[in-house]
């Protein structure tokens, strides 16, 4: 089993794009795809979103193993590469970024983020799993407060609870065991301008139309171009498809 994947990464209604995606493959079919949403003014974001995709592509690179260890040890590198770069210019801690990252070999997968960029997997046209937001939208909804559609356009949904570069909390949220991938597994790795004018029922609509992953893509973008209101955010994607000919793609 092969991971084929289709990526884009626009500036939106903004000058600049503090997205970063990052992909990486190596020989023998190991592969590391990661999206980054950078936070701060005074281009800090976009620092702080390729220092971390750089850092996080380097380690798998220098070490593939498939693995929750190796992919934690990625993510706690490129934190603290933001911290070192925060102290040489003596920046403050605003400079941060959430992130999501899946490292795979065709055959398992192991996944982590932080912050709001999500991570979905599709499998049998519907949403298997879900990553949950490190934002206070989401902490409403674990307790209670709010429903889950109400994340989306929320007062409060740019306020995250954990990103890399935070010297409070950047914990990841990592998958605890290998996810085993199966023919026509679908992910996609997505920062918060991306998902908060698609919800999930459209992309599998979406899906269901597209001729491969890149034309799925461009098709969600069409409706966040549509619902975005002026000067909206960034948005940026990868999205990965499981076959043996990549036919899909």
């Amino acid at each position: 089993m092969k991971l084929f994947h289709a990526s884009l990464s626009k500036a939106g209604g903004r000058e600049e794009n503090e997205d970063c995606i990052g992909i990486r493959l190596l020989p023998g079919g190991a592969g590391c795809w990661v999206v980054a949403d950078g936070l701060g003014g005074h281009a800090e974001g976009a620092t702080a979103s390729r220092l971390a995709v750089d850092t996080l592509i380097e380690s798998f690179a220098a070490d593939p193993k498939i693995t929750r260890n190796s992919l934690l040890n990625g993510l706690e590198c490129a934190h603290q590469d933001i911290l070192k770069h925060q102290s040489a210019t003596s920046s403050d801690n605003s400079m941060r970024t959430a992130i999501a990252a899946l490292i795979s070999d065709g055959l398992i997968a192991h996944w982590a983020h932080v912050g709001d960029v999500r991570l979905y997997v599709f499998r049998d046209g519907e949403v298997f799993f879900q990553t949950k937001d490190h934002s206070v939208p989401q902490a409403l909804v674990n307790a209670g407060e709010i429903g889950v559609d109400a994340i989306r356009g929320h007062e409060d949904r740019n306020r995250l609870l954990r990103s890399l570069g935070s010297p409070e909390n950047h914990q990841p949220s990592v998958l605890e065991n290998p996810f085993v991938i199966l023919r026509g597994d679908i992910f996609l790795l997505c920062t918060d301008g991306f998902w908060e004018y698609v919800n999930e029922l459209e992309m599998l609509l979406e899906w269901c139309k597209s001729l491969n992953l890149r034309d799925w893509l461009e098709r969600m973008e069409l409706r966040i171009l549509k619902r975005a209101p002026q000067g909206h955010d960034n948005y940026s994607a990868i999205a990965l498809f499981a076959d043996v000919d990549g036919v899909f793609t």
